[in-house]
């Protein structure tokens, strides 16, 4: 039984309980029906309010997936100044990540945590998809 189902047979309820208890008073039992629509309305409005948000996230999340960005506009926006091109800058050259990082795990944390001069890359900078795509184009760098 959903909500609504649940709210129409307490109010059926309530209304002849309210018959027999009133003296089928036309009055009363009007009032009485009014407070418990009034009531199921605003228990109704939680329930849109959590829909809404459902909604809300859901939509979000359609739109970050949407706009997630490539491996390489990745590096350019976010590594390319202290390793331009993937050759050594500020920060080294990037042609023997995998001596350094075994796995690709590894490297996903590197880059999130930083370390030294290397800045931290926390979610709210660069997300999932995009450290997953940013990993397989520094995979793919050509050696020198």
């Amino acid at each position: 039984m959903d909500v609504k189902q649940v709210l129409i047979y307490f109010v059926k309820r309530l209304y002849a309980t309210a018959q027999s208890m009133f003296c089928q008073s036309p009055s009363v039992v009007a009032m009485m029906l009014t407070i418990i629509l009034l009531l199921s309305a605003c228990s109704m409005g939680e329930e849109v309010k959590r829909i809404r948000a459902v909604n809300e996230m859901e939509k979000e999340r359609a739109q970050s997936q949407s706009t997630d960005l490539t491996g390489e506009q990745v590096f350019i926006r976010s590594c390319n100044t202290c390793h331009p091109r993937g050759r050594q800058g500020v920060g080294p050259a990037l042609d023997q990540l995998s001596e350094h990082f075994a796995t690709d795990e590894m490297l996903k944390r590197f880059i999130r945590m930083g370390k030294g001069v290397m800045p931290a890359n926390p979610k709210e900078t660069l997300n999932d998809i995009e450290l997953d795509n940013l990993v397989k184009y520094l995979r793919a760098l050509p050696k020198p």
